[in-house]
């Protein structure tokens, strides 16, 4: 299930995000709570396992962002021109994780579709941000018709 993040999902989601950057790389030497802490987001998603939508539970697999690009970025400009919009056109979508384990490119793709849908409901394009964009299946977010934002 598909719940917002509270400031108590954050222990199991920098563990998560710890392992993961072991092959991945993308926290490049920043802490997992900064890095998780450091966008204002529109939206902070968890997939929880757990059946329970009023508490935190250990069963939080997956994580996902939705947010104003950073107008200072290089990569920003570059996304708005391809997407043939201005960049306040668009919405990013990072900060995306999922545990590894027997089903995380369901959960994946579950979270970012989920996300895609509410970027188009509010009438915006959709972009990943290149800042962990490793973290994101490719060909998951090919089909859905995502760029990394480059």
């Amino acid at each position: 299930m598909i719940r917002d993040r509270r400031e108590q999902d954050l222990d199991r989601l920098c563990e998560i995000l710890a392992a993961r950057d072991a092959d991945d790389g993308v926290l490049a030497g920043r802490s997992p709570r900064a890095w998780l802490s450091q966008i204002d987001a529109e939206v902070s998603w968890v997939f929880d396992q757990a059946p329970v939508s009023v508490a935190p539970t250990r069963n939080v697999v997956g994580h996902l962002q939705v947010y104003r690009p950073p107008v200072e970025a290089a990569w920003t400009g570059e996304a708005a021109t391809a997407a043939g919009v201005d960049v306040a056109g668009l919405l990013v979508i990072g900060r995306m994780f999922v545990k590894p384990m027997k089903h995380d490119h369901g959960v994946a793709r579950y979270l970012l579709t989920e996300a895609v849908k509410l970027v188009k409901g509010r009438g915006s394009v959709a972009v990943l941000d290149p800042d962990g964009a490793a973290l994101v299946p490719v060909a998951l977010a090919r089909r859905l018709g995502l760029s990394d934002g480059r």
